[in-house]
């Protein structure tokens, strides 16, 4: 038995699971193919206005973008290891309704 509060019901923290083992993916892929300055994604850089007011994006909006990138990444990470423990507190539980049934 983990020791913890339930905080959320086991079916929310399995979707919760899923959905954060999604983002971790996803945005992982996305900051490497950014910092690989990748052309597909060019239009989503954002335009800073400077010299010659240039609609291209600067080189460092590549890295900027990565780097939030991998931080939402790491927000991901942090509901990952939350819907695990909820979880385990979830399965570990023995309410007086089921110590009836055995």
């Amino acid at each position: 038995m983990v020791p913890g509060p339930k905080i959320c019901p086991l079916k929310l923290a399995s979707c919760c699971l899923v959905t954060s083992i999604w983002g971790i993916v996803m945005l992982v892929m996305v900051g490497i193919f950014t910092k690989g300055k990748s052309v597909a994604l060019l239009e989503d850089m954002p335009i800073t206005g400077g010299e010659g007011n240039s609609t291209e994006p600067k080189e460092y909006a590549f890295d900027a973008v990565a780097q939030n990138c991998f931080i939402a990444a790491g927000l991901y990470v942090f509901f990952l290891l939350f819907s695990i423990w909820q979880i385990k507190v979830n399965q570990g539980r023995v309410y007086a309704g089921d110590l009836h049934q055995r």
